[in-house]
């Protein structure tokens, strides 16, 4: 017989957050605090399709790359940190790791280099870095100020290869974003190209609840559940069944669009869809109409939950859904760390 307390488990520790009445300031900023996500999905109600701007801006320069047993020394090179560092905006993320048993990194828009380092590994490096939870030091260091190269250079040599996902917006429109591509390419460091996985459902429905009398949790699962294309009409009466959440003022439509996108996705495309939404919205002359945008973060990457809490790699699942309509957005998060 086994003994209880073996499946005496703690609840994981969970996250909640509703915003309402934001500006697309607020919106913007809220997606701009992390970097990393992997999927989102953009409903529009009243549509088969999304406006074909939000398509357009979805499937044009949107290719990531990945780089194959990468040195990190190669984020040091002076030529790297004068051609792409200071001249651009970098989402560069260590490619299929766990974070909770192996070694990350990151670079992040503002030009810092993270590691997320085991203990051990990271006495045998010469480091400064912050004391993280599981074991872990983290060291940042800022590649637009870079100081002690020698010393840097020959601390990131004795970590091993790693794989990562890699996106450079140039700030100059006339220089095209592949050139890190070919930079690496040349550097004798195997490059691949990936394009966003787009998909469109257009799911078979009576009508399109309202957020004003709808909750925020109700309405995001409304659209995991189109997303999922799960059928909404059980006939059964299982205990497990999905009920549509009941709307007195819901969008007499049978026409939704759902468009998922998956892949490497950086904030600053979420940022620019977010701006186009808002623009769409006030096109929209519905009753009780809304859009929204729904986030998925990527589990093992450099996360902040709120402004008082430091950016950190750790084990995470978070997801936020922002719904924008013409009284002001709202903002709805929940998210939970695997490993508390």
């Amino acid at each position: 017989m086994l003994c209880p307390e073996v499946w005496n488990f703690p609840p994981p520790k969970v996250m909640e957050s509703k915003r309402e009445h934001q500006d697309i300031e607020s919106v913007q900023n809220t997606v701009n605090k992390n970097c990393f996500y992997k999927s989102l999905i953009i409903t529009c109600p009243d549509e088969i399709q999304p406006p074909s701007s939000i398509q357009g801006m979805v499937s044009e320069d949107t290719d990531y790359y990945k780089l194959s047993e990468c040195s990190l020394t190669e984020f040091v090179e002076p030529v790297f940190i004068e051609s792409f560092v200071k001249n651009g905006t970098i989402y560069c993320l260590t490619a299929d790791r766990n974070c909770i048993i192996q070694n990350c990194a990151a670079i992040t828009p503002d030009g810092v280099l993270t590691l997320h380092i085991l203990d051990y590994i990271y006495q045998t490096l010469g480091f400064e870095g912050t004391k993280r939870p599981h074991n872990y030091y983290e060291i940042n260091i800022d590649l637009k100020t870079i100081k002690h190269k020698q010393k840097i250079n020959s601390g990131l040599s004795k970590l091993e290869l790693f794989d990562f996902y890699i996106i450079w917006k140039p700030n100059n429109e006339d220089i095209c974003p592949s050139s890190i591509a070919k930079y690496f390419s040349d550097r004798d460091i195997n490059v691949t190209v990936h394009s966003l996985s787009i998909k469109n459902i257009s799911p078979d429905i009576t009508e399109v609840p309202a957020i004003k009398d709808v909750d925020s949790d109700e309405l995001a699962e409304w659209i995991g559940m189109l997303a999922q294309e799960a059928e909404l009409d059980q006939k059964e009466a299982y205990i497990s069944s999905y009920s549509q959440p009941e709307s007195i003022n819901a969008l007499k439509t049978t026409r939704t669009s759902v468009y998922i996108v998956k892949g490497f996705i950086p904030s600053l495309l979420i940022s620019s869809l977010c701006e186009e939404l808002n623009e769409y919205i006030k096109s929209r002359e519905m009753d009780n109409f809304w859009a929204s945008i729904s986030l998925q973060s990527d589990e093992n990457s450099l996360w902040q939950w709120n402004k008082s809490s430091p950016k950190m790699f750790q084990a995470h699942d978070s997801s936020c859904t922002i719904f924008f309509t013409q009284q002001g957005h709202i903002e709805y998060s929940i998210g939970q760390l695997k490993y508390s």
